[in-house]
Protein backbone atom coordinates (compact mmCIF):
# COMPACT_ATOMS: atom_id res chain seq x y z
CA UNK A 1 0.00 0.00 0.00
CA UNK A 2 2.97 2.35 0.94
CA UNK A 3 4.36 1.20 -3.03
CA UNK A 4 0.99 2.19 -4.30
CA UNK A 5 1.08 6.07 -2.60
CA UNK A 6 4.36 6.48 -3.35
CA UNK A 7 3.61 6.23 -7.13
CA UNK A 8 0.62 8.33 -6.90
CA UNK A 9 2.77 11.35 -5.19
CA UNK A 10 5.24 10.91 -8.04
CA UNK A 11 2.89 10.95 -10.91
CA UNK A 12 1.37 14.25 -9.28
CA UNK A 13 4.56 15.48 -9.04
CA UNK A 14 5.59 14.94 -12.17
CA UNK A 15 2.32 16.22 -13.47
CA UNK A 16 2.96 19.08 -11.31
CA UNK A 17 6.31 19.62 -13.42
CA UNK A 18 4.69 19.26 -16.97
CA UNK A 19 2.18 22.29 -15.78
CA UNK A 20 5.13 24.32 -14.37
CA UNK A 21 7.20 23.92 -17.96
CA UNK A 22 3.62 24.59 -19.68
CA UNK A 23 3.12 28.01 -17.39
CA UNK A 24 6.58 29.33 -18.44
CA UNK A 25 5.97 28.96 -21.91
CA UNK A 26 3.36 30.69 -21.75
CA UNK A 27 4.32 33.54 -19.79
CA UNK A 28 6.77 34.04 -22.10
CA UNK A 29 4.56 33.96 -25.03
CA UNK A 30 2.53 36.83 -22.96
CA UNK A 31 5.63 38.74 -22.35
CA UNK A 32 6.79 38.87 -26.04
CA UNK A 33 4.04 41.06 -26.67
CA UNK A 34 2.82 42.76 -23.15
CA UNK A 35 6.14 43.50 -20.55
CA UNK A 36 3.41 43.85 -17.94
CA UNK A 37 4.58 41.68 -15.11
CA UNK A 38 0.59 41.56 -14.37
CA UNK A 39 -0.38 40.33 -17.41
CA UNK A 40 2.11 37.44 -17.25
CA UNK A 41 1.40 36.47 -13.73
CA UNK A 42 -2.80 36.29 -15.04
CA UNK A 43 -1.77 34.28 -18.01
CA UNK A 44 0.22 31.85 -16.07
CA UNK A 45 -2.55 31.48 -13.54
CA UNK A 46 -5.34 31.33 -16.05
CA UNK A 47 -3.17 29.12 -18.23
CA UNK A 48 -2.43 26.07 -15.42
CA UNK A 49 -5.10 24.56 -12.40
CA UNK A 50 -1.70 25.42 -10.02
CA UNK A 51 -2.23 27.09 -6.71
CA UNK A 52 -1.70 30.65 -7.14
CA UNK A 53 -0.33 31.13 -3.65
CA UNK A 54 2.24 28.66 -4.53
CA UNK A 55 3.64 30.47 -7.76
CA UNK A 56 6.43 32.88 -7.95
CA UNK A 57 6.64 34.14 -11.46
CA UNK A 58 9.37 36.98 -12.87
CA UNK A 59 10.35 38.82 -15.88
CA UNK A 60 13.62 39.51 -17.17
CA UNK A 61 14.60 41.51 -20.24
CA UNK A 62 18.27 40.90 -22.24
CA UNK A 63 18.69 42.59 -25.55
CA UNK A 64 15.93 41.96 -28.34
CA UNK A 65 14.69 38.13 -25.87
CA UNK A 66 12.43 38.44 -22.50
CA UNK A 67 12.90 35.81 -19.78
CA UNK A 68 9.89 34.30 -17.78
CA UNK A 69 11.26 32.30 -15.04
CA UNK A 70 8.22 30.15 -13.22
CA UNK A 71 8.89 28.57 -9.48
CA UNK A 72 6.12 26.70 -7.96
CA UNK A 73 6.15 24.36 -4.50
CA UNK A 74 4.05 21.27 -5.58
CA UNK A 75 2.13 19.95 -2.29
CA UNK A 76 2.54 16.64 -1.15
CA UNK A 77 -0.86 15.31 -0.26
CA UNK A 78 -0.74 12.13 -0.15
CA UNK A 79 -1.01 10.63 3.31
CA UNK A 80 2.28 8.90 4.75
CA UNK A 81 4.22 9.87 1.97
CA UNK A 82 3.78 13.63 1.84
CA UNK A 83 4.87 13.92 5.36
CA UNK A 84 8.20 12.17 4.47
CA UNK A 85 8.97 14.00 1.67
CA UNK A 86 7.70 17.03 1.93
CA UNK A 87 6.85 20.01 -0.65
CA UNK A 88 8.65 19.72 -4.20
CA UNK A 89 10.35 23.08 -5.58
CA UNK A 90 10.56 23.30 -9.22
CA UNK A 91 11.78 25.86 -11.61
CA UNK A 92 11.17 26.27 -15.03
CA UNK A 93 12.27 29.01 -17.42
CA UNK A 94 11.69 29.89 -21.00
CA UNK A 95 12.33 32.64 -23.75
CA UNK A 96 11.06 34.07 -26.55
CA UNK A 97 12.15 36.92 -28.97
CA UNK A 98 10.17 40.61 -27.82
CA UNK A 99 7.47 41.37 -30.68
Amino acid sequence: MLLLMCIVQTALVARDAVLVSHAARVGARIASVDQSLDGIRRAVTEATPLDPARLVVERETAGSLVRVTVQYRSPTEVPLVGVLIGDVGMIEAAAMPIE
